[in-house]
């Protein structure tokens, strides 16, 4: 191998390293300074893509409310139908509370 290559290997491994402390770091400093807010599920809904390429992907849209500084946001998640699978064992119903944990 030549040099210019193992070079920009090793720029490519600082790289990485610097953005997998940052992503950590910020992580961190939120739990640790973030202000914590409940939001209220006021939607949910669904949507299937069929695609020729690919299989069909199904996207779950959750829509929610809350409150800082007597300001009102309404704001939309949109996770994909096998992701939420993986990480969540049900899906809440409109109505249902859920955590928030912003930077202030």
């Amino acid at each position: 191998m030549n040099k210019k290559f193992l070079g920009l290997i090793v720029v490519l491994f600082i790289a990485v390293g610097i953005l997998a402390f940052n992503t950590y770091y910020k992580k961190e400093r939120l739990i640790k300074n973030g202000t914590t807010t409940t939001a209220v599920i006021e939607k949910i809904s669904r949507n299937k893509i069929d695609n020729e390429f690919s299989p069909t992907v199904e996207n779950i849209h959750i829509k929610y409310k809350y409150i800082v500084n007597n300001k009102d946001y309404i704001k939309t998640q949109e996770i994909s139908k096998r992701e939420h699978d993986l990480y969540f064992s049900k899906t809440g119903k409109v109505g249902d509370s859920v955590t928030i944990t912003y930077d202030s």
